[in-house]
C-alpha cells in the first residue's frame, strides 16, 4: 500500500528546518522561564505543553512523510491552544478544578461537560477589552473559520483524506500545514510568555513573527 505523495522535497525540507529552527528559539526563550505557579497558571501552562508536543509530532509526521496524519494532528494542536487560553482568560475556578482533578471514571465524566472549541472561542471574546487581547481572540476564531471544516474532514475520515490519498498531497498544501502550524505554536509560545509576567520574556517572543515570516501563515507575518 503506496503512502500518501508529497510532489516534491526541496521546498518541504528547507519548511522543516525552518520550523524546527522556531521551535528550538522559542524553547530557548522559555525552556528556563518562571510560570505562574497558580492552579489556573498551572492548568494553562499544562496544556501549552501538550499543543506544542502536538506541534512536534505534527513535524515529525511530515518527516516520515505521513502528511495525512499530520493535518489530524493540526486539529489537536488548535483544540489545546484553545483550551489553554480559555483557561487563561476565561475559565471559571470551577472548571479548572474539573480539569485538575485526579483522573478517575467520576472525573473523567465531570471534565467532559466542558465546552469544546466553539463555545470557549465565544467566551473569550466576551472578555476582550478586560484581560484578553482583541488579537489573541481574532487569530484562534480566523483560524477555526478558515480551517475546521477540513480539519475535521481529516480526523474522522471525511473527503479530504481520501482525495489526498487518491491523488497525492500536494506539496504546497505542506507547507501551508507546516504555517499553520508554526502560526499555532507562536500563539502558544505568546500565551506561555503571559504566563510569566516578565517582559522580558514576552518581549522577545514578540520579535519572533518578523524572524520567521517566511514559515508562518499570512495572519501572522508582520
Amino acid at each position: 500500500m503506496e503512502e500518501p505523495r508529497i510532489q516534491s522535497d526541496d521546498p518541504l525540507e528547507h519548511m522543516l528546518q525552518r520550523s524546527g529552527a522556531l521551535h528550538e528559539r522559542l524553547d530557548a526563550l522559555l525552556g528556563d522561564a518562571v510560570f505562574d505557579g497558580s492552579t489556573r497558571g498551572e492548568a494553562t501552562l499544562g496544556m501549552c505543553l501538550v499543543a506544542i508536543e502536538h506541534a512536534i509530532a505534527l513535524r515529525a509526521l511530515m518527516v516520515l512523510r505521513l502528511p495525512t496524519s499530520a493535518v489530524s494532528r493540526m486539529r489537536l494542536q488548535f483544540e489545546a491552544l484553545t483550551r489553554a487560553m480559555w483557561l487563561l482568560y476565561a475559565a471559571s475556578d470551577a472548571a479548572i478544578d474539573k480539569l485538575i482533578a485526579p483522573l478517575t471514571p467520576a472525573s473523567e465524566q465531570a471534565a467532559k461537560n466542558l465546552p469544546g472549541a466553539s463555545e470557549m472561542i465565544d467566551q473569550i471574546e466576551k472578555r476582550i477589552g478586560q484581560d484578553v487581547p482583541r488579537a489573541a481572540h481574532q487569530m484562534l476564531s480566523h483560524f477555526k473559520d478558515v480551517s475546521w471544516h477540513a480539519m475535521n474532514s481529516f480526523v474522522h475520515g471525511g473527503i479530504h483524506p481520501l482525495r489526498r490519498s487518491a491523488d497525492g498531497f500536494p506539496v504546497d498544501l505542506a507547507l501551508q500545514v507546516l504555517r499553520n502550524s508554526n502560526g499555532l505554536t507562536i500563539m502558544t509560545g505568546m500565551t506561555m510568555a503571559v504566563l510569566t509576567g516578565d517582559e522580558a520574556v514576552a518581549k522577545p517572543i514578540s520579535k519572533i513573527q518578523p524572524a520567521f515570516a517566511d514559515c508562518l501563515p499570512d495572519p501572522l507575518r508582520p
